[in-house]
């Protein structure tokens, strides 16, 4: 077997629920890997809580089944331990402080008396809460709220991280934070992320899966990459001279100047850069992929169906 391939931990196939008789999702497929991030997008109402709620194990489906490791979730219920789940609404008890609530949620997750306290505070210190233990969570900021809870969804150290709207509510600031620790875990288990923030699924996800009315409508594979055209006054005379800035993984060049480039995620600097080699930057249009036009157009097409 070839080490570096990545390991399927999630399966769902035809998966479907209806609450009296509205069907709340519909023929719900997803395979999920082993170190990749899935988004499941679309508007309020959409049927994303409903997905994670039945990949999670808190709803059972009307069709369809979950495997976890191969194994059927809900035949099998005690696979949830490879499963940490962050609701939307934290579930945090407010007159408890964090060390408690995190003791809380890891005897419910059946980690040992033993093993209690390494647990909790290993999953502290990874995310920077390691001096706040005595601190009551009815007392936190709404961001720092939102990291109690993620450390909830791991002190067990699970498989499969579910995220339900985890940077709702937050200021731009608490939101990027978030951002940048759920990147951070993403390397070590298989992430499942439903929002209807756009910036959520452009910065996190491999993948995203749009939803409406409970019906998977459409699929877009991202990657981390973004393209950019630009117009130099003064052209090299090679396009390959080009590659020599760090950012700028290819270059076609397009005529009058004009060059269709592919960038990495360090590509901030570009202007600065294209400026200081002397090529007289004349037009810089950046592009990535337009996940509100994929999230309308799905919408619309699904709509216009008879």
């Amino acid at each position: 077997m070839n080490p570096t391939r990545k390991c399927n931990v999630l399966s769902a196939r035809d998966l479907g629920r209806k609450d009296q008789g509205k069907i709340r999702l519909s023929g719900f497929n997803l395979d999920l890997h082993q170190g990749e991030t899935v988004g499941l997008l679309g508007v309020n109402g959409a049927g994303k809580s409903t997905a994670l709620a039945l990949l999670s194990g808190a709803l059972a489906p009307g069709s369809g089944c979950v495997e976890i490791l191969g194994i059927n979730l809900h035949q099998h219920p005690r696979v949830k331990k490879h499963i940490g789940l962050l609701p939307e609404t934290p579930p945090l008890y407010a007159n408890l402080s964090i060390d408690e609530n995190l003791d809380f949620a890891a005897r419910l997750r059946g980690v040992a008396s033993s093993q209690l306290p390494g647990a909790r505070e290993s999953v502290k210190k990874r995310l920077g809460l390691h001096i706040l233990g005595k601190r009551l969570c009815g007392r936190l900021s709404k961001g720092m709220a939102q990291r109690v809870a993620i450390a909830q969804a791991l002190v067990h150290s699970p498989k499969i991280l579910i995220l339900d709207e985890p940077t709702a509510g937050l200021d731009p600031a608490q939101a990027q934070e978030l951002r940048e620790l759920i990147r951070e875990l993403a390397g070590e288990c298989g992430i499942i992320l439903a929002s209807h923030i756009l910036a959520d699924m452009e910065q996190l996800c491999q993948r995203v899966i749009v939803l409406n009315n409970g019906q998977q409508v459409a699929e877009q594979t991202l990657d981390n990459n973004s393209s950019a055209r630009i117009q130099l006054g003064k052209p090299p005379a090679d396009p390959a001279q080009l590659l020599g800035i760090a950012s700028i993984r290819k270059a076609e060049d397009r005529g009058n100047g004009w060059y269709q480039l592919e960038l990495d995620d360090s590509s901030e600097e570009l202007a600065e850069q294209l400026v200081a080699a002397g090529w007289r930057l004349q037009a810089l249009i950046p592009s990535r992929h337009n996940l509100q036009s994929l999230l309308t157009a799905a919408i619309v097409s699904t709509e216009e169906q008879p």
